[in-house]
C-alpha cells in the first residue's frame, strides 16, 4: 500500500514539473523568440498627444523593425501607410516589453488610424507584420489668439477730418505660420543584415510590409501546443496503466 502512494505521488510530480516547462513558453519573450505584438495603445482606444508605442520586437536572425500608420478604421489591401513619416523605421535593436517609437499625434487631424509593427529577419526578403486597429485621434483644437483692437486716433481741434465714405477699409495684416520642411521619404528595398560597413550595419527596408509568414508562424506555434498536450496525455494514460499493472502483480502475489 506504501508503494502504490509513492508511485502515485511520483506521477503527480512528474506532471507538475512538465506542465511547468510548458508554462516557461507563457513568460515574457526572451530575446532569440521570434515575437513581434504591439501591447499600447490597444485597439480601440482613443489617444492624443505625444504617444509611446509599447511592444516587443525580437526574432533569432532579427535585422530590423519598423513602426508605421496610415489613416483609416481597419487594415486594408488599400491601406495607404505614411512612409514619410513613420513612428519608427530602420531599428537593428531588438525590443522587449519596451518602447518601439514615439508617435506626435500633435501634427495629425483628428481621426480614425491603424498601426503596423513590420520586424525582418535575414531568411525571409518580406517582414512579418502585427496590426492594430480602430485608434482614434482627439487632440484639443488650438484657441487662436485675439488680436487687439486699434484705438482711435483724437481728431485734433480744428483739424479736417479725412473722408471716410467711398473709402475701402484696410484689412489687418496676418502671419502665417512657417510651412514645415517635408521628411526625406524612406525607401522600401530588400532587408540588410546587420554587421556589414563601419558603423556595425545598414538599416535594412523592405520592398512590401504585407506578408504571410505571420500566418505560417502562429500555425506552427499551434501545432507544437496542441503536440505537447497530446504526449503529456499520453504520458499520464501510460503511467496509470502501469500503475494498475503493478497492483494486479502486488494482488497476485499476496494470494495464497
Amino acid at each position: 500500500m506504501q508503494r502504490t502512494k509513492i508511485l502515485r505521488c511520483g506521477v503527480i510530480l512528474s506532471i507538475i514539473l512538465m506542465l511547468a516547462g510548458v508554462g516557461q513558453g507563457w513568460a515574457a519573450p526572451l530575446p532569440q523568440d521570434a515575437v513581434w505584438t504591439i501591447t499600447y495603445p490597444p485597439e480601440g482606444s482613443t489617444v492624443s498627444g505625444i504617444v509611446n508605442i509599447q511592444g516587443t520586437a525580437t526574432h533569432p536572425a532579427f535585422t530590423s523593425y519598423a513602426v508605421l500608420y496610415a489613416p483609416g478604421d481597419h487594415v486594408t489591401g488599400s491601406t495607404s501607410w505614411d512612409q514619410q513619416n513613420p513612428i519608427a523605421w530602420g531599428v537593428t535593436n531588438m525590443v522587449v516589453n519596451g518602447t518601439l517609437g514615439t508617435w506626435d499625434t500633435t501634427l495629425l487631424p483628428n481621426g480614425k488610424y491603424v498601426l503596423a509593427l513590420a520586424v525582418w529577419n535575414s531568411g525571409s526578403e518580406t517582414p512579418d507584420v502585427y496590426f492594430i486597429n480602430n485608434l482614434t485621434i482627439q487632440n484639443e483644437a488650438a484657441t487662436p489668439t485675439p488680436e487687439p483692437t486699434p484705438e482711435a486716433t483724437p481728431t485734433e481741434i480744428g483739424a479736417t477730418p479725412l473722408p471716410t465714405e467711398g473709402v475701402a477699409p484696410i484689412a489687418p495684416t496676418i502671419e502665417q505660420p512657417p510651412t514645415a520642411t517635408p521628411r526625406p521619404t524612406p525607401t522600401l528595398g530588400p532587408a540588410v543584415t546587420p554587421g556589414a560597413g563601419d558603423n556595425g550595419g545598414s538599416e535594412g527596408t523592405p520592398k512590401t510590409i504585407i506578408s504571410i509568414d505571420a500566418v505560417k508562424e502562429a500555425f506552427k506555434t499551434g501545432a507544437q501546443l496542441a503536440i505537447m498536450l497530446y504526449v503529456i496525455g499520453g504520458l499520464y494514460v501510460a503511467v496509470k496503466a502501469a500503475i494498475r499493472y503493478a497492483l494486479r502483480l502486488q494482488r497476485k502475489k499476496q494470494e495464497p
